[in-house]
Parts: C-alpha cells; structure tokens; sequence
C-alpha cells in the first residue's frame, strides 16, 4: 500500500500497518524486529488509549465534532445481590443458576474471617502472560 500509516522505529525500521493484518508478512519477521514492532505498538496503545480518553472527556464536557458523537447501548444485566432472585433461580433452575463470588469479592464482603473457608475450596492455576522490560 503506497499511502499507508507505517511506524518507524528507533533504527530507522519501517513497519506499515499492513503487516500487521499480514501473518504470512509477521511470520517472516525475524525475533529482533518482531520485539520491536512489538515495543513500538505496546507505546501505540498506550498512546491510543489517552486520545480515547481525552475525547471521551471532551465529550461528556459537551463538545461537539463533525464526524464523532456519543451513542447509546443497552446493557442487560440481573441484580446478583438480590437474595431473593438467587433463591427463586436457585428453585426453579438448580444452582448452575447462579455462581459464586470470586475470592477477592468474597474477602470483601465478609473480610478475613472468610480465609479458612476460602483455602479449603480455592483452585490455583497459572497462566501464561507476557512480560515487557
């Protein structure tokens, strides 16, 4: 693509956007460039992510602009702390109708006291994650 956005890094290395759409193109990437690219859209999001915010504020203060406005969704929720929901769901459905608080919320609700009970039901499993230096 000729009028494409491309990131350029530190070494004067061009990344166009359209590689990042590429696999085949990522895949021929070599580890060095791929930790850079990585490194460069790990800023890029950040850096995204304070414009989203910036406009966001602008538009609760009121501003208006041409081509971008608020819109509204609908989110659907149920009332989880309802005891009484969670009883007739728990009547009428089993309790696969209803789920139970992770530790933490738990530990919040009914503080330390809840520790013992808690190390007896606890699953700890790790996961992957990425870490950048």
């Amino acid at each position: 693509m000729a009028n494409e956005i491309t990131i350029i890094d530190d070494f004067g290395q061009n990344f166009g956007l359209s590689l990042l759409n590429d696999k085949e193109q990522l895949q021929e990437l070599d580890n060095d460039q791929l930790e850079d690219l990585v490194y460069l859209i790990k800023h890029l999001k950040n850096g995204i992510s304070k414009v989203d915010k910036e406009l966001k504020e602008r538009l609760d203060s009121g501003s208006q602009f041409k081509h971008i406005t608020y819109g509204e969704s609908k989110k659907v929720s149920i009332d989880k702390d309802n005891d009484k929901n969670k009883k007739d769901f728990v009547n009428n459905y089993g309790w696969a109708a209803v789920e139970v608080k992770s530790p933490k919320q738990l530990k919040d609700l009914f503080g330390e006291k809840i520790q013992d009970d808690l190390d007896k039901v606890v699953v700890y499993d790790t996961q992957k994650r990425v870490k950048y230096e």
